[in-house]
Order: structure tokens, then C-alpha cells, then sequence
């Protein structure tokens, strides 16, 4: 069933420890009863205990939605009434700054159950869940929500500010907002070597061809190309992508603001 385009409204962390010093002996003084004794053993000085490290929590958490046990059985005015309460939800998540990016997966992509994703402002599993468990087709069985590590320094937030913006000006104009007004397509690469990938795409980010690079857990990355679908994906960034190693490529649209997150 596909995911309607209408939900691409992408709107846009001490561990311390002491120890007491050991007791040291009284140091004789010259006359004193035990001036020629032996002075007692210090204790061995413990051997100091590095910290453990922290591990850095990410800045975001990534959320796929994918096709639910129930989807094929919500039909009708059931199913209407059910992305109607997703979108409604997605708008207030963004108002509330708790959700950053959302949007729909295109035809082309890796895992037919794909449909869509979030991405969550907090790095915060538990809170992550609680905020995106919120959506009404996923309490429904529409969807599974299936939650990642996402870590960037884009400026999510900064794009999701204007989206709103843009937004809170059509309505003081008395239009009714439209989110395919700002919306485009994208590929998305996932790369299971991140730091294959970082390096290797990293002078293209710098020309303004890949909007985002982010962090996922076990050493992959993901990244958003300047692409509209595989077809032109393959064509600008097929020697890159040979060098990058395994990985995946999938269409999804967002917000245009996506495309500008570092100025260009």
C-alpha cells in the first residue's frame, strides 16, 4: 500500500570517582625514642583505575516506518481516518520540536516493507519511542517502527525552523499550507563502512552533491544525495559509489530545507 506523499512534511549528551590519600607515617625527629628505628612500611600506592569511558550518545534517533502486520486489514474510512490522525500527529511532533525530518520512501528501495521515516530530536532511545509510538497507524499495526542511531552535525533543527516558518506565513495569509509546495526527491545511500564512506564523500559535500552524512550504529553511515531518483544517482555518483564498498540506495522525498542545510 503506498505511503502517501503527504507525509514528507520534513519540518527539520560524568562518570567521576576519589579516593582517600593513604595514611603516611609520622616522620621521626632527630632525639626523639624511636629516632633509630626502622620506620614502618608505607603501603604500596594504589595503581590508579582509569575512568571508563562514556559512550557519546547520538544526536538523533532514526525511525523506519515499515509495513505492519495490519496494514491490508485497515480499509476504508478506518484507513482515511488513520493517516489523516498521522499527519495531524506528525505536524504536532514537529511543533513541539520533537520530530526534525519525516517522509515517505519512493517505488525504488532495498526492502519493499520500507514506507517512510522519522527522525526524532533526541539521541534518547527511550524518549525517541515514546514520541514516535505516538503515531496512529502505527498503533494500529499499519506500521512497525524500527528504531537507529543517528548521528550528526547538520543542522536539523535550523530546517525544521524554517519549514515552520514558511508554514506559520501561509497561514497568516490565509492559505492553507502545502508540504509538496517545498517537497523533493532524494536517494538515500546507506554504506555499511562509515568511515569508508565519510572519507570518500566527504569533498562532495563539500561541492554542495551529498546534504547530509550521518553516523549509524555499528560503523555504517547514511547519507542524502543530490539525486532525484537511482537512475541519476548511479549516473553522478557511480565511481563513488564503486569505492564506497556494500551499501544501499533508496528514493525518498523531504523538504527542500534538506537541500540547503549547509548554505548551498
Amino acid at each position: 500500500m503506498k505511503f502517501p506523499v503527504g507525509a514528507a512534511l520534513a519540518l527539520s549528551f560524568v562518570l567521576g570517582f576519589g579516593c582517600a590519600s593513604p595514611e603516611r607515617a609520622q616522620p621521626s625527629t632527630p632525639g626523639s625514642a624511636d629516632a633509630g628505628a626502622a620506620r614502618p612500611a608505607l603501603p604500596d600506592a594504589p595503581t590508579p583505575t582509569a575512568e571508563a569511558p562514556v559512550a557519546k550518545r547520538p544526536a538523533y534517533t532514526l525511525v523506519f516506518l515499515k509495513t505492519g502486520p495490519a496494514d491490508g486489514q485497515v480499509v476504508g474510512q478506518e484507513r482515511q481516518t488513520a493517516f489523516q490522525g498521522h499527519m495531524q500527529n506528525i505536524g504536532a511532533l514537529a511543533e513541539a520540536r520533537r520530530l526534525v525530518v519525516a517522509g515517505p520512501f519512493g517505488k525504488a528501495r532495498h526492502d519493499a516493507t520500507l514506507r517512510g521515516l522519522f527522525v526524532m530530536n533526541t539521541g534518547d532511545r527511550a524518549l525517541a519511542t515514546e514520541w514516535a509510538s505516538t503515531d496512529p497507524t502505527s498503533k494500529l499495526g499499519m506500521f512497525v517502527l524500527e528504531y537507529h542511531d543517528f548521528d550528526t552535525d547538520a543542522p536539523l533543527a535550523a530546517a525544521l525552523e524554517r519549514d515552520l516558518a514558511r508554514e506559520a506565513a501561509a497561514k497568516a495569509g490565509g492559505a492553507t499550507p502545502n508540504p509538496m509546495e517545498n517537497m523533493r526527491g532524494y536517494v538515500l545511500l546507506t554504506a555499511e563502512h562509515g568511515d569508508v564512506a565519510r572519507r570518500e564523500l566527504a569533498p562532495l559535500m563539500a561541492q554542495g552533491r551529498v546534504f547530509l552524512l550521518a553516523d549509524l550504529e555499528a560503523g555504517r553511515a547514511v547519507a542524502w544525495l543530490d539525486a532525484q531518483n537511482l537512475a541519476q544517482a548511479e549516473e553522478a555518483f557511480g565511481e563513488v559509489l564503486a569505492r564506497v564498498g556494500a551499501h544501499a540506495l533508496d528514493e525518498w522525498f523531504g523538504s527542500a530545507e534538506l537541500s540547503r542545510l549547509h548554505g548551498h
